[in-house]
């Protein structure tokens, strides 16, 4: 399910409204251990581009 949620993140990622929706989706699907792989990974990827939508779904989230 992470890797799914992986290119459904870059199809949306030219979309800052799917893409929040999409990750907060993402963290209801997943475990906790794939939820903190994908905090890590979509930090590495998007980052510079969505820090402020990054910090908002991931407020709280103990990595």
């Amino acid at each position: 399910m992470l890797e799914h949620q992986k290119k459904v993140l870059l199809g949306v990622a030219n979309n800052p409204r799917r893409f929040r929706k999409e990750i907060v989706k993402s963290l209801v699907w997943l475990s906790d251990e794939e939820s903190e792989a994908l905090y890590y990974w979509v930090k590495k990827e998007f980052g510079s581009n969505y820090s402020q939508i990054l910090s908002e779904v991931f407020l709280g989230m103990s990595v």
